[in-house]
């Protein structure tokens, strides 16, 4: 979303819908009860009754929940916004259920009903009898079934003096109804064993083996007649390319390598018969020893020039395709791949050795780190890296492939390789990206998701979520980071929830001049 639709839709947000407020401290690190004890002296005129704010999490969902202090025999309704975890959706089916326990454990009363819309559950509650009573809330749907434990609820006696409400504070207001239109997300704050890196740009290669420059095998023209492929073409192993029609003096070229293969193996068959009957005659002492090694060393010569002839033969056979009726090159894929460059029209002459086509494979690639001069003396410790792909999640690369200690003269940098299966395509041969070099031994530490780090004037900061609809900036202090999380060494606790999607937009909310004052319409 760029950010001037995201503005807009803010503002509209900000604008229309009411505020709700969670006042107070979390009970437990998970939920946060706001519920005034009965230790004020100051009442609350009659007909007014001060409203609690509770937030609690599970696993699986958010439950926010507001609702009247309680006056025994009276009627109160409480309003409920339940949040999916797994997607930060509002739940849109089901019930939610008010359950009242009195202190043996009994259950005294229930309270349920459905949503009045996505997310909304408005449920009644009477309670004719002042106590105190333990008061959960279980959520019933289809793919749901959870449960939240929300401590002590006190009902007072009709005509108690009741609690005003508590002082709000100033907390950042983002509303449900914003947080279930907009990008969001929330996650714990959590211990989490990270290991020590840097980053260092990099870039996409292909595979050792996995590119391939053909060139023209002897001098001649490209057939006319035959396709010439394009860039981007996906070839298979053997899949002709092009064929060259050799030059006219050199069509005779087959018939002379095969005449000199066969006189020279009639010269070896000779040289071989002459040693033999030089050796015997040397053994019944009929000739001298210097006979024998002449022959000996003709032989020797012989095999070797019949050596080359063959060499000669079986390549121009390898090159015209066994069989083939004429004297003509092809040019195959040597490996399945895509064809990355094309040099040549049909029908142009070539020189022998000039460059046609090159085919690499992009399913198989190496990412090449290049390591600055200043961090090579690193390089020894690499154990991993991680593939940073924009702002989604970190991919990882295992171990080093290779690691190149020196330094090039020019860049002034070091290469590390990493090999990388890419059947998905996701990447491409050439691309720049951008690596974490992980170095050492793991440490554990408290962490959150790298994406809830939000740049504030060149500090990072972060965004807590207090309560339902209430968040706390917190500037950070910043460790290691790797696999998409980082270390933090000051700032958050574990237990705290911060906001890991759409923290730029909690940051907007911040900075509104514009404060809602009324509360949700259910």
């Amino acid at each position: 979303m760029s950010r001037k639709p995201t503005l807009l839709l803010l503002a509209i947000l900000l604008g229309l819908m009411p505020a709700c407020r969670d006042r107070g401290q979390s009970d437990d690190g998970h939920g946060h009860t706001h519920e005034a004890s009965g230790g004020h002296s100051q009442a609350v005129p009659a007909g007014e009754r001060p409203t609690v704010a509770v937030t609690h999490w599970t696993d699986r969902s958010e439950l926010f929940m507001e609702y009247p202090v309680f006056v025994a025999g009276e009627s109160g309704r409480s309003a409920i916004h339940i949040t999916d975890l797994i997607d930060f959706s509002p739940l849109s089916e089901g019930e939610a259920i008010v359950v009242l326990r009195a202190d043996e454990g009994r259950v005294l009363l229930e309270f349920r009903d459905g949503p009045s819309s996505p997310g909304f559950f408005g449920v009644d509650l009477k309670v004719a009898q002042p106590g105190v009573y333990d008061m959960s809330l279980r959520v019933e749907a289809p793919g749901l079934q959870d449960l939240h434990q929300l401590g002590p609820l006190t009902v007072h006696p009709p005509g108690d003096r009741l609690p005003a409400d508590e002082q709000e504070d100033e907390a950042i207001s983002f509303l449900k109804e914003q947080q279930w239109t907009l990008e969001f997300g929330t996650e714990s704050v959590a211990e989490r064993a990270i290991r020590r890196g840097f980053a260092v740009p990099g870039t996409i290669r292909p595979r050792s083996g996995g590119d391939a420059l053909l060139t023209a095998p002897v001098p001649g023209r490209v057939d006319p007649g035959a396709a010439v492929p394009v860039r981007g073409t996906r070839v298979r192993s053997g899949t002709v390319l092009a064929r060259i029609v050799p030059r006219s003096e050199d069509l005779s070229d087959g018939a002379g390598l095969r005449a000199a293969l066969v006189e020279a193996e009639q010269a070896h068959l000779l040289a071989v018969q002459d040693r033999d009957r030089a050796k015997r005659l040397f053994e019944a002492r009929a000739v001298p020893e210097r006979r024998l090694d002449e022959a000996t060393a003709a032989a020797v010569a012989s095999e070797a020039r019949l050596d080359a002839a063959r060499e000669r033969f079986d390549r121009f056979e390898a090159l015209t395709g066994k069989g083939a009726s004429s004297a003509v090159f092809t040019l195959r894929a040597p490996f399945d791949g895509v064809v990355s460059e094309v040099r040549f029209t049909a029908g142009v002459s070539v020189e022998a050795n000039e460059p046609l086509l090159r085919v690499v494979d992009p399913e198989h690639v190496d990412v090449v780190g290049a390591v600055p001069e200043a961090s090579a003396a690193n390089l020894g410790g690499v154990a991993s890296a991680e593939l940073e792909l924009g702002r989604g999640p970190t991919l990882s690369l295992g171990e080093p492939l290779a690691v190149n200690p020196v330094i090039d003269p020019v860049a002034r940098t070091a290469e590390v390789r990493f090999a990388l299966d890419n059947r998905d395509l996701r990447l491409r041969i050439g691309q720049a990206v951008r690596l974490r070099l992980l170095v050492g031994e793991e440490t554990s530490g408290v962490a959150i998701p790298e994406s809830a780090i939000v740049d504030d004037g060149g500090r990072p900061v972060v965004f807590v979520q207090t309560g339902g609809e209430s968040f706390e900036r917190r500037p950070v202090q910043l460790g290691s980071a790797a696999a998409g999380y980082v270390h933090v060494l000051a700032g958050v606790e574990p237990g705290e929830r911060v906001v890991h999607r759409g923290a730029y937009l909690v940051r907007l909310a911040a900075m509104s001049t514009q404060v809602p004052a009324h509360g949700h319409v259910h």
